[in-house]
């Protein structure tokens, strides 16, 4: 069989290539199948790729920002086509039904075994519930071959104020907490990882072949193994690859001071910790499994350690007051947060707080391109406050958090790339 594999695009796409897809692409063509990535991301037509490959069946991956133009474009497809459509990803895989009004076929979860089973058997209708492999190490390394990486390299992943060659690496699946707003709330399938010895192998043929600065680790979380995480900094130092910079997520609660200066010597120069607010009560609310005081402690940890602490902030939680806002500033401003990620609680499909939400979610007529995270205007789920005044607090904290994320320098150079954006931020801040 030969099958497409789509990567639609909107305007406020982000700028990572789709590893999804990569991998998907290589248990393919393990099957036997021929495969090609059509990347709306990378610039890359839709309409002429299909012409040029002729393919049998379309898959198409997205996320719930993006399910408007996925549907645009499954619809346009059968219509003048009349190909067989194969929907997965985060957004269907949570409205599987919705999905399945554009599709023939919906693959919930991962579907580098679902796929390819369900071509085999020839079934390639209604909804397939995921078959995962047991271990991560049994899927084949992604085709990235198939991605324009030199596009997303040059992107740049901005780490510390400034922006590196850099290109991302999955070492996991999963996270063993259950924060509301979060997809693994609602996760099906259980915490598994790569081998640190499969992590080195793709992080050096990244270097080998793309000559990239910096690595970014796209897991949810990348400390829930200690023993694992140990050893893949490790391997990273014994093999040479220490002069990479990178960053990445960890849980407050597995923060160790042995383990940071590890990090450090492996070419780590950021943490990432999701503390999400300064108030007790929002933590709780979130189901944080955290207190304000550990993630203060966690903060003050990394910087003695030499590393930098970025922080994601989350503002419109159920319950939040203007007070509770102010303690979410002042725990920046105390844990000398050296970047602040501002966030507008945005209730996902897939997540226990859209369960919460779901019929005024689906009677409000927000269309799914709000759901992004960064847009005041999706669905409020915090009936504390005026939605204005809300959006007001969320918009001058995050104008404010933005003069203090860059170095002058990097501002500079940031408002001659986007002066329309530079203009934006500074009038929030009046």
């Amino acid at each position: 069989m030969r099958i497409a594999l789509i990567n639609p695009s909107v305007p406020k796409s982000l700028k990572k290539e789709n590893l999804g897809l990569a991998y998907l692409s290589a248990c393919l063509q393990r099957d036997g199948h021929q495969t090609r990535i059509i990347d709306e991301i990378a610039g890359q037509d839709v309409e002429t790729g299909l012409d040029e490959f002729r393919p049998d069946i379309v898959g198409i991956s997205f996320m719930t920002m993006y399910a408007l133009r996925a549907y645009e474009i499954t619809d346009r497809i059968k219509k003048e086509r009349g190909l067989t459509v194969v929907m997965g990803g985060a957004h269907p895989t949570a409205m599987p039904e919705e999905a399945l009004a554009h599709a023939d076929c919906v693959i919930r979860g991962e579907a580098e075994w679902s796929f390819p089973q369900a071509i085999s058997s020839g079934k390639l209708e209604g909804i397939i519930e995921p078959s995962v492999p047991p271990e991560l190490d049994a899927i084949p390394e992604p085709r990235r071959d198939q991605l324009n990486l030199d596009l997303y390299a040059e992107a740049g992943e901005e780490i510390a104020g400034y922006s590196y060659r850099t290109l991302g690496i999955i070492t996991s699946r999963g996270c063993p907490f259950v924060c509301n707003y979060c997809i693994n709330s609602k996760r099906e399938t259980k915490l598994r990882f790569h081998s640190p010895e499969r992590v080195v192998e793709e992080i050096r043929y990244l270097v080998d072949r793309h000559h990239i600065e910096s690595i970014a680790f796209f897991d949810e979380l990348m400390a829930t193994d200690i023993d694992r995480f140990r050893a893949i900094c490790e391997a990273m130092i014994a093999s040479g690859l220490h002069h990479l910079k990178w960053e990445c997520q960890i849980h407050a609660r597995r923060i160790r001071p042995d383990v940071l200066q590890l990090m450090k010597r492996a070419g780590c120069v950021q943490v990432t910790i999701g503390f999400e607010s300064g108030s007790q009560r929002m933590l709780d609310r979130m189901v944080k499994h955290s207190t304000v005081d550990a993630n203060m402690e966690a903060a003050r940890n990394i910087h003695e350690a030499g590393l930098r602490v970025r922080g994601c902030f989350i503002i419109g939680t159920p319950g939040e007051t203007v007070e509770d806002v102010e303690l979410t500033r002042r725990f920046i401003r105390d844990a000398k947060i050296d970047f602040a990620s501002l966030h507008y609680l945005t209730p996902y499909p897939g997540t226990a707080l859209f369960d919460e939400f779901r019929e005024e979610i689906l009677e409000s007529g927000i269309t799914w391109d709000k759901f992004t995270a960064g847009d005041p205007d999706t669905f409020n789920c915090n009936k504390s406050m005026p939605p204005e005044l809300q959006k007001r607090l969320f918009l001058k904290l995050s104008a404010r958090q933005a003069f203090r994320n860059y170095t002058w320098p990097e501002m500079i150079k940031r408002a001659i790339r986007n002066p329309r954006h530079a203009v934006h931020v500074v009038s929030n801040m009046m």
